[in-house]
C-alpha cells in the first residue's frame, strides 16, 4: 500500500515537472495580467533578468507565471527567454503584434468607412425594375370606375428621380360595358425630387414629389362598331418609400398617390442595383 502511495506521489511530481518550464524576463519592466487577456487587470510587474517558472503550454500569446510573492498571473510570451527556446525573433514579434492588433480592435478607418457606407444610403444612383399594383380610378361612362391594374416598369432613384411603367391590361369595366373584347395599353411616366426623411443602418425612409403624365390607348369592339379611345392626362404624385440596402442589391417599397382627373394610388416593389 505504501509502495502504491509513493508511486502516485512520484507520478504526480513528474507531471508537475513536465507542466512547467523555466524562463527569464527580457523586457525592462514587464506587466503581469490577472488573466490571459490584454484587457484584464494588471496585478504586478517583473524586471529584466529575473527567472520564473511558467506554464509548459501558452494560452494564446500568454504563459501562466508564478511570482515570487506566490501570486499566479499571465505574461506575454515575447517578454520571455524560455529555456531551450530562446527569446522570440523580431519577425515573430512583428507577426504577434499584428495578430493582437487585428484581434483586439479593427482599424479605425475601416470602422469609419463601414459607418459612412451604412449612412450614405442616398450617396449613389439606384436603378432597376419595378412592379406596381394600381388601384386605378377613372371618370368615364357616366361615373367613376375602379379596377386593379398590374404594371411593370423601370425607376431611377437619386436626388432627381424618375420612373416609367406600363401595362397591357384593359380595365374590366370597358369589356363589361361593351359585352365584348378590348385591347390597349396604359403608360405612366414621372420625374421629381427624392429626399431622405429618416435613416437606419443600411436603409432609409424617403419622400418624393413628382410631376407625371398618363397615356391610355384602348381599342374597344362592340356588336355595332369598333372604338379607338385615346386619353392623355398630367398631374402630380406624392411618394413615400422605404429603401433597404443588401450586399448586392437594394429593395424599394413605395406607395404613390396620383392627383389626376380621378385620384388613385399604386403600391410598388423595386429591385435596384
Amino acid at each position: 500500500m505504501k509502495s502504491l502511495l509513493l508511486l502516485a506521489i512520484l507520478l504526480g511530481l513528474s507531471g508537475v515537472a513536465h507542466a512547467v518550464q523555466n524562463a527569464k524576463i527580457v523586457g525592462d519592466t514587464v506587466e503581469i495580467y490577472a488573466a490571459a487577456d490584454f484587457d484584464s487587470e494588471i496585478i504586478d510587474e517583473v524586471r529584466k533578468g529575473e527567472s520564473y517558472k511558467i506554464s509548459n503550454k501558452p494560452s494564446g500569446p500568454f504563459y501562466r507565471i508564478k511570482l515570487k510573492s506566490g501570486k499566479v498571473g499571465y505574461i506575454v510570451d515575447y517578454e520571455l527567454d524560455i529555456e531551450g527556446r530562446g527569446p522570440m525573433r523580431e519577425k515573430d514579434l512583428d507577426e504577434m503584434e499584428l495578430k493582437e492588433a487585428m484581434a483586439v480592435k479593427p482599424p479605425k478607418d475601416l470602422d469609419a468607412n463601414t459607418e459612412a457606407e451604412e449612412q450614405q444610403v442616398f450617396g449613389r444612383t439606384y436603378q432597376g425594375p419595378v412592379l406596381l399594383m394600381y388601384n386605378y380610378h377613372e371618370d368615364t361612362m357616366g361615373g367613376e370606375q375602379i379596377d386593379e391594374l398590374v404594371a411593370i416598369g423601370y425607376r431611377s432613384i437619386k436626388t432627381l428621380s424618375w420612373s416609367v411603367a406600363g401595362t397591357t391590361q384593359v380595365p374590366k369595366y370597358y369589356t363589361k360595358a361593351a359585352g365584348n373584347s378590348a385591347t390597349g395599353v396604359q403608360l405612366w411616366a414621372d420625374v421629381g425630387f427624392s429626399n431622405e426623411i429618416g435613416q437606419f443602418p443600411g436603409s432609409a425612409l424617403r419622400f418624393s414629389g413628382n410631376v407625371f403624365s398618363h397615356l391610355s390607348l384602348i381599342d374597344l369592339k362592340t356588336p355595332v362598331d369598333n372604338y379607338n379611345m385615346q386619353d392623355m392626362t398630367a398631374g402630380v404624385n406624392l411618394e413615400f418609400a422605404f429603401l433597404k440596402n443588401f450586399r448586392n442589391f437594394s429593395l424599394d417599397v413605395s406607395v404613390k398617390y396620383y392627383f389626376d382627373k380621378s385620384n388613385y394610388a399604386a403600391l410598388g416593389l423595386a429591385c435596384l442595383f
